[in-house]
């Protein structure tokens, strides 16, 4: 199976204003308090100081919004959002949702892998941790391994539903 992140919204999830080429936007996942799920925000970089997520940050990464035009340039920011979202997953020392974090950092790191933005170290886990390197910074980082059930994966469709096609 393959993961393929989407690209930003067309609008502020704070002001609705549309965006245009050349807008720094500010990628927001979080877990929603009330909802009880996670969830996606995209606002205008100017927009953040005033922007409250109504819950707790999971990750977070920043785009600049190309022209729709350049396809070539699409794939690319699809692929860099993956690979920010991942490593932003990191940031977060412990965060409230952990199960659903670790379940994103799973099928994330499978993702990269497959893209060749991580390299798998050692020998192939099936439980426990899994040591990843990230190709351009050398950096290691250990991926929980996760069996991604159903429960799980209900808890985390609308994340993977709005980052992920």
């Amino acid at each position: 199976m393959e993961w393929q992140f989407k690209s930003i919204a067309r609008k502020s999830s704070l002001s609705q204003i549309s965006f245009a080429a050349g807008d720094r936007v500010v990628c927001l996942i979080f877990k929603d308090i009330d909802a009880g799920e996670m969830a996606r925000a995209d606002v205008l970089a100017d927009e953040l100081e005033a922007y409250r997520l109504p819950g707790e940050i999971l990750g977070r990464w920043m785009r600049v919004v190309k022209d729709p035009d350049d396809d070539c340039s699409n794939l690319r920011e699809t692929l860099a959002s993956a690979e920010d979202f991942f490593l932003s997953l990191y940031e977060n020392d412990e965060p409230a949702a952990q199960e659903e974090s670790d379940a994103l950092k799973h099928l994330l790191a499978l993702m990269l892998e497959r893209k060749r933005v991580l390299r798998a170290l050692g020998k192939r886990q099936t439980r426990g941790l899994q040591l990843y390197r990230h190709v351009k910074t050398k950096q290691e980082l250990q991926v929980p391994v996760v069996e991604v059930s159903t429960d799980l994966m209900l808890k985390i469709q609308d994340t993977l539903g709005d980052i992920i096609l």
